[in-house]
């Protein structure tokens, strides 16, 4: 059975998201961003923490169109990437 083509497809992928949605999710991305930024040290307690922010922000990056999830997304990383470093570093010890 075919769609009507008044009536898109139930699992279309470029199905915009609802505003209300993509509103909360640019807001939850943006202040994720803030708080990576500001941070002199990495905000995680252990490994589960790396893994639960990196989680949450990929989820919200299904709400907003593609373009600006993705620019979105390079910023976070960038913070990720250089969060993670100091605390690689920090965990390794003194290095001789």
């Amino acid at each position: 059975m075919t769609a009507h083509p008044s009536q898109p497809n139930l699992f279309d992928a470029d199905r915009p998201p609802a505003v209300p949605e993509a509103a909360s999710a640019r807001a939850r991305m943006r202040e994720m961003i803030e708080r990576l930024k500001v941070a002199p040290a990495p905000p995680w307690k252990d490994d589960a923490g790396v893994i639960l922010d990196d989680g949450a922000f990929r989820r919200a990056m299904r709400l907003v169109p593609t373009e600006e999830a993705q620019a979105s997304w390079a910023e976070f990383d960038a913070e990720m990437e250089r969060l993670y470093a100091i605390w690689i570093r920090s965990r390794a010890g003194p290095q001789p």
